[in-house]
């Protein structure tokens, strides 16, 4: 007959027989090993872009030694201090980004990298910019950190970023005025932002010092319907204080028939000898949205005849007067090199 083996007694539970026992390899945790830990924070790494943090990493229960193992034999990439990625990510903008939020805990993206996040219209990869909390830590080797007490975010693809009417606020004094106007009244035109959320940024820094302001203010009154239509006096004074920074401006003549049809239709500033037509345009966003057709075929119709048009707003004129003037310049000395 088989013996049959005794049990240990333990308080009221009895052991099983030793050889049914699992022994576990030194080294190894209880809950959790090597393998579970692996897959685990690459299920984090891939919910960011292939990058983690090392608190991500003790939290899934990679000690400090583990993690310099895994970097000195290529395993995990060292972006920075405390801030890794799988060598199986590809090192995309994204990733970039995405490496650039952990490295400053609580931050989002701001400014012209926040701009590429959103898919601005005419907007690059640029080097990550940061906003953080004034009691935040404020330094990173991969990116630029601003501080701010009232930021708007949101998240876009798992990236925290600025909202875009923070980013629009943002990046008005930073870059040209017409790739602002062609991301902003983009964004309108798509319903990706409004108007009201646009006022809303600029009454909360009516009184800062803030760098573009001045500007922001009227581009935000510009798209308001109930904004201050300018005068057209204003709008032709403005227009002759511009032209006079025209080095070399020919005679300009005012309130003239439109040459395609001068019977019912006139524009505001004609160049002869430049064959350019100016407009100064008061009309408020929504009009000239209204009008883009009409306003496209009265272009076209003085292309035919080989005349150039430059539209300009209120905006253009008292604001960036010079790059105005610039522009206008510019248009002469093509006309004069076309001619020679």
């Amino acid at each position: 007959m088989p013996v049959k083996r005794p049990s240990v007694e333990m308080g009221r539970r009895t052991a099983p027989p030793l050889d049914q026992v699992t022994v576990i390899p030194r080294g190894q945790d209880l809950r959790m090993n090597v393998h579970e830990m692996t897959r685990a924070l690459e299920g984090i790494a891939r919910r960011q872009r292939g990058t983690f943090d090392r608190e991500q990493a003790r939290r899934c229960g990679f000690t400090d030694d583990m993690v310099q193992r895994r970097v000195q034999t290529g395993t995990w990439i060292k972006l920075t201090a405390s801030v890794y990625a799988l060598p199986s990510a590809p090192a995309t903008w994204q990733r970039q980004y995405q490496a650039a939020a952990l490295d400053v805990r609580g931050s989002s993206l701001a400014s012209l990298a926040a701009a590429k996040v959103h898919s601005f219209d005419g907007f690059k990869v640029a080097r990550p910019e940061l906003i953080v909390p004034y009691t935040a830590n404020h330094r990173s080797r991969l990116a630029t950190v601003h501080r701010s007490a009232d930021a708007l975010t949101t998240t876009v693809d798992g990236l925290p970023v600025t909202t875009i009417s923070q980013t629009l606020a943002d990046i008005v004094g930073r870059v040209r005025v017409d790739r602002w106007e062609r991301a902003a009244d983009g964004l309108l035109l798509e319903r990706r932002v409004s108007v009201d959320e646009l006022q809303e940024r600029r009454l909360a820094y009516e009184h800062s010092r803030r760098r573009g302001m001045p500007l922001l203010r009227a581009l935000v009154d510009e798209r308001l319907e109930s904004g201050e239509l300018p005068l057209e006096s204003d709008l032709e004074r403005q227009l002759a204080v511009t032209l006079a920074l025209v080095p070399g401006c020919p005679e300009v003549t005012w309130q003239v028939p439109a040459p395609w049809s001068p019977v019912d239709q006139r524009v505001d500033a004609f160049i002869l000898e430049w064959r350019l037509i100016l407009e100064a345009d008061g009309r408020r966003w929504h009009a000239r949205v209204a009008d883009f057709d009409n306003d496209r075929w009265r272009d076209n119709q003085a292309a035919a005849m080989g005349l150039r048009v430059q539209r300009f707003t209120f905006t253009h004129l008292a604001q960036r007067r010079r790059e105005v003037a610039e522009l206008i310049a510019a248009a002469g000395a093509a006309t004069a090199r076309a001619a020679a």
